[in-house]
């Protein structure tokens, strides 16, 4: 990944929303909705995704993808439920 170009923010975008719905599957019913999901999916691969282009970092597919999962972890694990779902 050299430049920041349309072709690289698209497959972003799509690595995001694919980890975004992995993580909702991958936790069923302890989460948030999937929508709130493929949108930090998408945020975090695009913030890391840029981050190592800019820094010329080989590897900025799996940045972006850690990225993704580990703003997915935080949002969901700091997620508070109402006492009726319990």
């Amino acid at each position: 990944m050299e430049v920041l170009d349309g072709t690289t923010i698209f497959w972003l975008i799509a690595l995001g929303m694919v980890v975004g719905a992995l993580a909702k599957l991958a936790m069923w019913d302890t989460t948030i909705d999937m929508v709130p999901n493929l949108a930090a999916g998408v945020a975090g691969s695009l913030v890391m995704g840029g981050v190592t282009v800019s820094l010329q970092l080989p590897g900025g597919f799996l940045f972006a993808m850690l990225g993704s999962l580990s703003i997915l972890f935080i949002l969901n694990v700091f997620h508070q439920q109402s006492e009726e779902v319990h």
